[in-house]
């Protein structure tokens, strides 16, 4: 099965119903790292408040895919470490957001970051997480509402302090509605699911999130996508779904375990393929105890699913492979 295209195989299986096309219902993870010249997808790069551990070319190929950059607080320590600390490292990664209540921040470091141009907010709420505050202010970005109220010449940014960034997003709810159903979207979050184990599930709750879900959207893709030391992790839509990589991948064990994680809510596996143990008619659920986890993948260019509802997919990777890929 491993020498198999895995277009192929389902294209000849009646029990794949949902076909593959270029625009719906499929993710190749290598545009995460290797963004096509043509894609207009708008990718913004999120970096939270824990240790960047990825390879720097790996990071670097992120970053420049990225259109945007935002540092949820504590992340841009995590940034100022991994890049400016580091000697073997001499281009500059300033990123175009800062925002939090930064209570916990070294104020030289902010600074830094503030002189060479970071727009820096403070958000004084303690209802929501810095993940929150960043998606906001991605959501606000990518619509172009920041552009037309940042203004560098009043306090905070012209943001107001408490919660400012949030009323923003609200009010703007439709008009994201709107350019989401024009224009693709997607987000990179670095390094969000490690730390403590309620921050780790706090983080992954987003991936359910209306805004992440919208029926009008262009591509049903995932919109998220957590790069975390050793894996992937994204939320796939309910019904056929593939995500696809380059074949050398799979010969060159650029690729190692995965999974088909219910978080959430009770699911069933109506059908899986390109996995080394593929299942139907699989009732998976954290209660029971049925996960299907430490899978491994048999087909040399993806893997396919169709479930009853959207569900969770992780895929470890060799990043030092990945580097010089």
């Amino acid at each position: 099965m491993a020498n198999d295209s895995l277009f192929e195989l389902a294209n000849n299986d009646k029990l794949v119903l949902v076909k593959p096309n270029e625009s719906r219902n499929v993710l190749d993870i290598n545009t995460i790292f290797h963004k096509p010249a043509d894609d207009e997808t708008y990718q913004g790069l999120l970096i939270l408040n824990q240790d960047i551990t990825i390879n720097y070319k790996v990071f670097e190929k992120i970053w420049n895919s990225s259109k945007i950059k935002i540092c949820g607080d504590g992340g841009i320590q995590r940034l100022y470490k991994y890049t400016v600390k580091n000697e073997d490292i001499k281009q500059e990664f300033i990123p175009d957001y800062l925002i939090g209540d930064f209570d916990s921040l070294e104020l030289e470091i902010k600074e830094y970051y503030y002189k060479k141009g970071t727009i820096v907010i403070k958000q004084e709420t303690q209802l929501s997480s810095d993940l929150s505050k960043a998606i906001s202010v991605y959501k606000l970005s990518f619509i172009n509402v920041l552009d037309k109220i940042i203004d560098r010449n009043v306090d905070n940014f012209n943001i107001e302090i408490f919660d400012g960034i949030h009323k923003l997003d609200h009010e703007n709810k439709e008009l994201f509605e709107k350019t989401a159903s024009e224009k693709d979207f997607r987000l990179i979050v670095l390094s969000g699911l490690g730390g403590r184990i309620d921050q780790c599930i706090q983080n992954m709750s987003h991936l359910y999130h209306d805004w992440l879900n919208l029926p009008s959207s262009l591509n049903i893709i995932p919109k998220m996508i957590f790069v975390n030391k050793v894996d992937l992790v994204f939320k796939v839509p309910k019904g056929g779904f593939y995500v696809t990589w380059p074949k050398s991948w799979k010969y060159g064990n650029f690729l190692k375990n995965g999974g088909i994680l219910p978080i959430g809510e009770p699911n069933r596996i109506n059908y899986s393929l390109g996995f080394k143990w593929d299942v139907k008619n699989f009732k998976t659920s954290m209660i029971n105890g049925f996960v299907s986890s430490s899978n491994r993948f048999s087909c040399a260019t993806g893997c396919y699913t169709d479930a009853e509802k959207d569900i969770i997919i992780n895929i470890e990777l060799d990043y030092e492979k990945i580097a010089d890929f």
